[in-house]
């Protein structure tokens, strides 16, 4: 098939700039085939190329602005549209699936800029960042060529318009400070929409965790960092910056005795926000330290292990912790919940603060209802005031934060009944402070109810509010009034019964008369325009009534531009204030939400304690007891009992098990009350959960290498204040290899670590560490046998499970009969071998070591020299492989 070449022609202001075109709509430019002509699939258009002779001034321009922002795809304003060329062209067609056409032989794309935002958000999920370059001046006044220039940077990590975000989840820009010689690494973290801005400084395990968890969308890194940061920064979308950028020049001398590789992590960011917006920003916070030990440790494994608010499975958002907890109805509580379940807090006066607060809103059902309907007219403040202080407030976002105000001291008003909570009543001062006063009176009337996006478009401001402007408003109407007086007259005048005035934007007012009465028409009529069956004419009285009505619009819209401005300049200088207030009402919101969902779940408040205790009575998991019926279980771990031995078949709830142990403790210390009857709890330093594979084959590891450097970090950075659970472990390797490594791992963290832990396996034979650690306790999982057939009561026990019954869960999963039976013979064959019965006795059988052969052979000279107590697992692991070599 001969290939579709598309010749069309674009009007513009600027000379040698190409036209528009849309075969099907009349559309203005040939990227409508994807985005604006119906359902026809786009198709690459390619003209003869062609060398261009010479470049246009326009293209010289475009050249220049492309060489200042090279890692960028420049969207070039043209007249309605955002244009790319050459690679960004090729790049822009290939990633938003639109038509990529050519010019004078170079490659050139577009779209439409009432659509840019919906653009710009799919290049940022592809990786790729966005310099808008916008005319900044009128076409109309142009001498020759408009002159454009850039106005921001849109990128990952500083997106602010709602298109571009994620109402639920916080966009964070990050940088990473790695010193030479120094092991801590400097970390900061801006979020652009809402100002909030910190800084940190960790070992370089703990900052990969805290990378992690904030998930920043755009993480800055010096252009010399070498290799070794990747172990840091892990799969972060990376932007390099200059070496010099990461300087604390740009935050006064007041921040220095700080950790100064924080703060240089901060300069860069700061650096970075200057390059890209373009202009100063109100509404960046000051800028803050924290340290990562005040919150718990939870690494990214242990997020995802315990499904806090991602699911391991594509679409399943209803089984995630953010899920149950989050009842709240703002954007900005939304988030906040969510950093809370994060990073749950360690200092115990502090989670005690947060518990008052969400039992006081639980014993007062009626007004935590009220209070949740109020807060459901409060909108997303913390952005808004994003939007006011980078410039990038409308009409619209104006009316959103103005009514949010309105709706504040009814908040105030209601949480006046409640004494008990220390946080409360800080929150409710805040709401009630009356410095917000004259911003929730001083512009409630200004703005209609339904203003334009654009306040140049003009028709913002309500009736009412400004003298001056409803003086011109008036005057318009008065000059209507008389075109509607004169349309009658000039009837009767000149005799034509179906002259009328009409108006529209390209010839302005003009007096249409049928070709019927065209005889009547009177000399001092001039026509402007010629129509099928009719002509339309203008008077100088005509021209002048329009001129009064344009002159008054312009200077209406004039003053209404300049109302609005000095109403955001009013508000600008009062952001610290607003955002004060946006973080009451987000703390607020997330307290109604935990005492909402505590009261309809029945949960409980925990209570913590100083000694090595762990106590939950008749716990749930909040998750899975909302999708099926739920049998609670009790967890005891008094003063030295560490580490449980959790036995059982596969389905029984095992895992289940593990994880509400580790989500009681951390919904505990976000602040939270817990699904159970009763819950005594130490603080938490750190959640390790291994549960589950962690296969990485992509990355050449295998599931097992994965599980012992898993289980490797978790014996280097467990303390007795921590909670492990284990699930499986071993499983990836033989069953000698995974019972050995199994032993060892728990015998460390039951004999040295000393944390609590959760240890879950099908080795029955680590059911008799007890009988060595003293420690160490046994639990099942409870079944009932009934003949070959198990029913899984869900009731964990003391004791250890009578078997794996792997073969009743096969048989339960719709095996075939005859399959299921010769597995029952197999079985029962190799349980009398009982090749693992005699593992950790004195004197072990020859026999269950044929492998080796001798006595003399090298492999077991090794072993007599090994000291088993002295091996870490990893150890373990390399001697195992080491010893198969030498027996092959």
């Amino acid at each position: 098939m001969r290939p579709l070449y598309l010749t069309y022609i674009r009007m513009s202001s600027d000379s040698g700039e190409p036209p528009n075109y849309c075969p099907s709509e009349g559309s203005s430019h040939p990227a409508s085939l994807s985005a604006n002509c119906g359902a026809r699939k786009p198709r690459r258009i390619l003209p003869p190329m062609a060398e261009t002779s010479k470049r246009t001034p326009m293209m010289k321009q475009y050249m220049r602005l492309k060489a200042e922002y090279p890692d960028t795809i420049l969207f070039f304003h043209l007249g309605d549209f955002y244009e790319a060329f050459f690679e960004d062209a090729e790049t822009l067609s290939r990633e938003v699936d639109i038509v990529l056409t050519s010019r004078n032989g170079y490659p050139m794309a577009g779209v439409p800029i009432r659509r840019g935002d919906a653009y710009v958000n799919q290049l940022l999920q592809r990786g790729h960042k966005v310099a808008i370059c916008q005319q900044i001046e009128d076409p109309k006044k142009a001498k020759g060529l408009v002159k454009r220039d850039v106005v921001r940077v849109v990128t990952p990590g500083t997106a602010i318009d709602d298109s571009l975000l994620d109402a639920g989840v916080s966009n964070y820009l990050g940088a990473v400070c790695c010193e030479p010689g120094r092991d801590r690494v400097g970390l900061a973290f801006l979020e652009l929409s809402t100002g909030d801005f910190a800084y940190t400084a960790a070992d370089p395990d703990s900052a990969r965790d805290e990378i992690a968890r904030r998930a920043p969308a755009e993480l800055l890194v010096s252009a010399d960092a070498g290799e070794a940061i990747g172990q840091v920064i892990g799969d972060a979308f990376v932007s390099r910056v200059a070496a010099n950028d990461f300087a604390v020049g740009r935050l006064g001398r007041e921040q220095l005795g700080q950790d100064e590789s924080g703060l240089r992590a901060a300069g860069a960011i700061l650096a970075y926000v200057e390059r890209t917006q373009k202009t100063l920003l109100g509404h960046i916070r000051p800028l803050r330290p924290y340290n990562v030990s005040d919150q718990m440790d939870l690494d990214p494994f242990t997020v995802s292990s315990l499904e806090l608010v991602r699911p391991l499975q594509e679409g399943q958002d209803r089984a995630t912790l953010l899920h149950v907890l989050g009842k709240t109805v703002t954007g900005m509580g939304r988030r906040l919940l969510r950093r809370w379940i994060l990073a749950p807090l360690t200092d115990r006066a502090s989670i005690e603060s947060r518990l008052d607060a969400v039992e006081e809103l639980i014993g007062a059902g009626l007004l935590r209802q009220q209070l949740r309907e109020r807060i459901r007219e409060i909108h997303d403040v913390e952005r808004l005031i994003g939007k006011l202080g980078a410039k990038r407030m409308g009409p619209a976002d104006l009316l959103l934060l103005l009514r949010s105000l309105g709706a504040i001291p009814a908040l105030g008003a209601g949480l006046d009944t409640l004494s008990t909570s220390e946080r409360l009543g800080e929150i409710r001062d805040a709401l009630v402070d009356q410095a917000a006063e004259p911003l929730r009176t001083e512009y409630a009337d200004m703005l209609v109810d339904q203003p334009p996006v654009e306040a140049h478009d003009g028709g913002i401001i309500r009736p009412g509010y400004s003298q001056e402007l409803d003086r011109i408003h008036q005057e318009v109407r008065s000059v209507r009034e008389r075109l509607t007086t004169l349309e009658k007259e000039e009837r009767e005048r000149t005799n034509i019964p179906s002259l009328k005035v009409g108006y529209n934007r390209v010839f302005g007012y003009y007096l249409e008369v049928t070709r019927t009465h065209l005889d009547k028409v009177p000399p001092e009529y001039h026509r402007r325009q010629t129509l099928a069956n009719a002509e339309r004419f203008v008077t100088e009285e005509l021209k002048g009534h329009e001129e009064k009505i344009a002159g008054s619009e312009e200077r209406a819209v004039a003053l209404e531009l300049e109302l609005f401005e000095q109403a955001l300049q009013r508000l600008a200088a009062s952001i610290p204030l607003l955002q004060q207030l946006a973080d009451a009402l987000a703390e607020l919101d997330v307290y109604l939400a935990l005492a909402e969902t505590a009261n309809e779940s029945g949960y409980v408040r925990p209570s913590f304690t100083d000694e090595h205790v762990l106590a939950i009575r008749k716990g749930r998991h909040p998750v899975v007891e909302r999708i099926e019926e739920f049998v609670p279980n009790d967890l005891v771990l008094p003063g030295g009992r560490d580490l449980v031995v959790l036995t059982g078949p596969n389905m029984a709830g095992k895992s289940v098990y593990l994880r509400q142990a580790a989500l009681i403790c951390l919904m505990a210390q976000m602040g939270s009350f817990v699904p159970a009857a009763e819950a005594r709890l130490p603080i938490v330093d750190r959640v390790f959960a291994r549960v589950g594979a962690s296969d990485m084959l992509v990355a050449g590891i295998s599931t097992f290498m994965m599980e012992m450097l898993e289980v490797s970090a978790i014996l280097k950075r467990a303390t007795s204040s921590s909670l492990i659970i284990l699930d499986e472990m071993g499983r990836g390797t033989s069953t000698f290899d995974g019972v050995s490594i199994a032993w060892a791992v728990a015998k460390e963290l039951a004999t040295h670590t000393r944390a609590k832990t959760l240890f879950a396996t099908h080795y029955q034979e680590l059911t008799r560490l007890a009988d060595d650690v003293p420690n160490v306790v046994n639990l099942h999982v409870a079944v009932k046998e009934m003949g070959k057939e198990i029913v899984f009561l869900h009731r964990v026990e003391e004791g250890t499970a009578a078997g794996s019954y792997g073969v009743h869960v096969a048989r339960l999963a719709g095996l075939p009969e005859n399959v299921t039976s010769a597995a029952d013979r197999i079985l029962d064959e190799l349980l009398a071998e009982a090749p693992l019965s005699q593992l950790g006795t004195a004197e072990p059988h020859v026999e269950s070591l044929p492998l080796f052969g001798s006595d003399e052979h090298p492999v077991v000279k090794r072993l007599r020299e090994v000291e088993p107590d002295a091996l870490t697992p990893l150890d373990a692991l390399k001697l195992l492989y080491e010893l198969k070599r030498q027996a092959e």
